[in-house]
């Protein structure tokens, strides 16, 4: 499963209001990101990479504001917290879906965000993983501080948010960049331009990051976008 290396997460915050940024490094799967963000009258968490039926992709979950930020507010204090919480509960004929934050899961230090479906019935007690992200407690305590940051801000007249949030990943670390995000473009210093860079990527902190923390696979496109930005900042 591989494991989270003990290194300080980068973080971003270009609007402290309304969103925040941060990575952690895994053994295994390289950079993490996690973005939290007001998305309408609720709040956007973007995990990238997760797990989405047991294959790594992006998932963006929408937490709806549908009680005057009561179910966010706790969800948010859990998470700062370190303690278990569950954020909702879908029930359907023999089954049961449920958002819950799990700390400490699947080891000391990591905790887990997971969309469950469980079966009941006379032959049937499964417990399906059906999307689920692992990041440093800490990284998860950081994102719940910037939701009960931004929960007070959420207002009846936002729109509802139920729309798919437009975002495309940077080349050098495939964080998501979404319209609000302060992004760049690097031009001339190969044949075709570098679009929708992160800030951390352009101002050659994530470079910077990737060799202090040490051993943290890279995919070899990412390599080549972030040492030709550093080649172009020398």
């Amino acid at each position: 499963m591989g494991r989270h290396k003990q290194h300080k997460p980068r973080r971003e915050s270009i609007r402290p209001s309304t969103e925040w940024f941060g990575t952690a490094f895994h053994s295994v799967l390289g950079m993490v990101h996690l973005d939290v963000r007001q998305s309408g009258n609720g709040i956007l968490i973007t995990s990238s990479p997760a797990e989405i039926d047991g294959a790594p992709a992006s998932w963006q979950l929408r937490l709806r504001n549908d009680d005057e930020g009561q179910g966010l507010t706790e969800m948010g204090t859990a998470m700062k917290a370190g303690r278990g919480h569950i954020y909702s509960v879908t029930e359907e004929p023999g089954a049961k879906t449920v958002l819950a934050f799990l700390p400490n899961h699947p080891e000391e230090g990591v905790g887990t965000l997971a969309q469950v479906r469980t079966s009941e019935g006379p032959d049937s007690d499964d417990v399906v993983f059906e999307r689920s992200a692992e990041r440093p407690m800490a990284q998860w305590a950081e994102a719940g501080e910037s939701l009960l940051r931004i929960v007070p801000l959420l207002g009846p007249d936002a729109p509802p948010g139920d729309g798919v949030d437009d975002c495309l990943p940077c080349p050098g670390c495939y964080r998501p960049v979404y319209d609000s995000s302060s992004s760049h473009t690097l031009i001339g210093a190969t044949p075709f331009p570098l679009a929708g860079l992160c800030r951390l990527c352009a101002d050659g902190t994530t470079l910077r990051s990737l060799r202090q923390a040490d051993g943290v696979p890279v995919d070899p496109e990412q390599l080549v976008v972030l040492e030709t930005v550093a080649a172009a900042m020398a």
